[in-house]
């Protein structure tokens, strides 16, 4: 249970508002949760509702573990590991594989894997890996893990952490040099012209109207390339699985937009209109990107031998395309 002592400057908050601002790593729906089940009171014990407009000098009891104050605002840092004791970091991290040079795991959609303009603090993906690895006291500081590659925001799957210089100089070597493979499962409408095949477009990189990386089809551009099959077709929906050759910025989403098949949910390259009918029609479809990272083959930074990753995958896939 935390304490929240009101200020003169929150007196007249509505309490929900309060509790967002309080407590921004707890989900929405977890505050209305607590509310409704009476788990928001004032010290003396009255439960309060989230229209309550808290006075100064309210004590205001909220059940919840200390570490969800963990963030107060954007400008105080944290104890990391106090992190993990977080709803957030409970719903959102998850290991798929684990050992001294090597962290890997399956990121959710929706959450960005490294610190940016515009993100709170201590919600990405590396700081719940750190918060992880602090808390077990498997690594001394923050600053000795990396991450290995990207995923987009949006997009779920298999990611890469190293727990040691060595063992990121040695991955992203690997990376350079394509040893490894890259496996991702996207969700499409309509379907590509072949069964299987290979996608060649140049592209080069240029600005949305928000100042947001976003690429296009040029004949000037830099090379990239997929290789692709499609494993289910129903409904007008494909479930196409990808191979990266090259490994350019959102180059799936792009590829399979240029073929035809845009990725369910992709606001940038996708089909509105499409995903409109589709999210309309079926209410019980999530809204997101069906795009995800379903397994990795790596060289172990150490060891040398071939790692093979897989990410389950996201039971809201299944929903589309059983």
């Amino acid at each position: 249970m935390i304490s929240l002592s009101i200020t003169e400057n929150e007196a007249n908050m509505r309490l929900d508002r309060l509790l967002r601002k309080k407590l921004p790593l707890l989900s929405l729906s977890r505050i209305f949760s607590l509310l409704r089940k009476g788990g928001v009171r004032l010290a003396e014990g009255k439960k309060l509702k989230q229209d309550y407009r808290v006075q100064e000098g309210d004590i205001i009891q909220v059940d919840v573990d200390p570490s969800e104050l963990a963030v107060p605002d954007e400008k105080q840092s944290i104890d990391l590991a106090r992190l993990a004791k977080t709803d957030y970091f409970k719903n959102r991290f998850h290991v798929l594989y684990e050992d001294g040079d090597l962290l890997a795991c399956d990121k959710p959609a929706g959450l960005v894997v490294h610190p940016g303009t515009g993100h709170l603090q201590n919600d990405t993906l590396i700081d719940l890996a750190t918060a992880y690895l602090l808390s077990g006291k498997k690594i001394k500081s923050q600053e000795e893990i990396s991450l290995v590659h990207r995923l987009d925001r949006d997009t779920s799957g298999v990611i890469l952490i190293a727990k040691n210089k060595p063992a990121v100089r040695r991955l992203q070597e690997s990376f350079r040099e394509r040893e490894l493979v890259k496996e991702y499962v996207a969700l499409c409408h309509n379907r590509p012209p072949k069964d299987k095949g290979e996608i060649f477009l140049r592209l080069s990189r240029g600005r949305d109207d928000r100042g947001e990386t976003t690429m296009r089809a040029d004949q000037n551009g830099i090379p990239s390339r997929s290789t692709y099959r499609i494993d289910a077709f129903f409904k007008g929906l494909s479930r196409v699985e990808v191979q990266l050759i090259t490994g350019k910025t959102h180059q799936i989403r792009i590829h399979l937009a240029h073929v035809g098949a845009p990725i369910i949910g992709d606001v940038r390259y996708g089909d509105a209109e499409l995903d409109k009918a589709l999210f309309t029609r079926e209410d019980s479809i999530a809204r997101r990107l069906y795009l995800h990272a379903a397994r990795i083959e790596v060289p172990h930074p150490n060891t040398g031998r071939i790692l093979v990753i897989k990410a389950p995958m996201p039971e809201e896939f299944r929903r589309v395309i059983g």
